[in-house]
């Protein structure tokens, strides 16, 4: 297995398996087993079992007990209210950091904006996701908000998957970066009001734009299999 720059070997084959899912290749119910898999990507079953545990909390895999792993059915009405609270809940976390952020942190922001940009133009996606999502994390931990900061960080582990797998949609990565730069512009000039509403709407997208590659994906297979 070729293992992605800056990746351990589970994250990778975490990703492989994200993207068959997502794509199709791995339908609901298909079954995971960790000795096909090792042998598929060529490493030992202990990344394998990593990768599985990080899928299983994701939900998109599930484990009865007594039972192997298989991919759990893609339930698109609960992903999409899913990414409807955290829509309310980022945006949230963008007004109270426009007014809160120390100008230590609205830096360290800019400059995470900065290499964003770097990593989309050299066509590095592994780093623009990592820098995209560090992005959100420090918007929300710029709120200085405990309540605030576990309740989003719990669910934006869920919706961790289906973040990096919208971007590879058609110009979402370019898009991306613009919402970021306007709510960056936003939060450098303490405009809590319009941090809030571009930010809520940034993340309403991503939910709406896997939602439309999914049901793309669902009548295509039903038509192949037709």
């Amino acid at each position: 297995m070729a293992k992605i720059a800056g990746l351990t070997h589970a994250e990778s084959v975490r990703l492989a398996i994200e993207q068959d899912i997502f794509t199709g290749a791995l339908p609901p119910g298909a079954p995971l087993e960790e000795e096909a898999i090792a042998r598929r990507f060529s490493v030992s079953r202990t990344p394998v079992r990593e990768a599985m545990l990080q899928l299983i909390q994701s939900g998109l895999v599930e484990k009865q007990p007594r039972q192997g792993a298989i991919v759990a059915k893609t339930d698109i009405r609960h992903m999409i209210q899913m990414f409807e609270v955290m829509s309310e809940l980022e945006g949230i976390c963008a007004k109270l950091s426009a007014r809160r952020m120390s100008g230590a942190e609205k830096k360290d922001l800019q400059e995470t904006h900065r290499k964003s940009e770097a990593a989309l133009k050299r066509g590095d996606q592994d780093e623009y996701y990592a820098l995209s999502r560090r992005f959100h994390l420090q918007l929300i931990d710029g709120t200085h908000n405990e309540v605030l900061i576990e309740t989003t960080n719990k669910l934006g582990m869920k919706l961790v998957p289906y973040r990096r797998f919208q971007l590879s949609y058609p110009g979402r990565s370019e898009g991306n970066l613009r919402d970021h730069a306007s709510t960056l512009d936003a939060i450098m000039e303490g405009d809590g009001e319009r941090a809030h509403d571009i930010f809520r709407k940034h993340t309403t997208v991503q939910g709406d734009v896997l939602a439309e590659y999914i049901a793309l994906g669902s009548r295509e297979a039903r038509a192949s299999a037709g």
